[in-house]
């Protein structure tokens, strides 16, 4: 003689195992959805801070090219289509040293919340006080 109790799972036992299977999925869709934010975020930075490189080198070919141009504070937006959200702001300032200045260039992309969606590079390039 055959149990006939003993041949399957029983109803809770599967609403227990689909229940496990859909907290699983769950966090696992939650965890995969942080991970492409978390990638734009990443690639912001880096597009960000290739384009901070850019500006600042340009900057300092002005300047060096020709002194008596070089402006302490300026800003604005990269023309190119695909980088129109980001924006720059250039400061240059002096330093202790007689014939050294600093370079701050900032470029930003979310003017609400600037502090945590910018990136700051620093510089410093020398010429002569007198050509300012």
């Amino acid at each position: 003689m055959q149990k006939t109790g003993d041949k399957g799972f029983t109803l809770m036992e599967v609403i227990f195992a689909v229940a496990i299977m859909g907290i699983s999925l769950v966090t696992l869709l939650g965890l995969q959805i942080k991970t492409i934010r978390l990638q734009q975020v990443s690639n912001r930075i880096e597009e960000a801070t290739l384009l901070a490189q850019e500006m600042i080198t340009r900057k300092m070919l002005e300047i060096t090219s020709n002194p008596s141009l070089a402006q302490y504070f300026e800003e604005g937006d990269f023309e190119e289509e695909e980088f129109e959200s980001y924006h720059w702001e250039y400061t240059l300032s002096t330093t202790e040293a007689d014939s050294l200045f600093r370079i701050d260039l900032t470029v930003s992309w979310n003017p609400e919340d600037k502090e945590n969606n910018s990136v700051t590079l620093s510089s410093f390039v020398t010429m002569k006080a007198a050509d300012l």
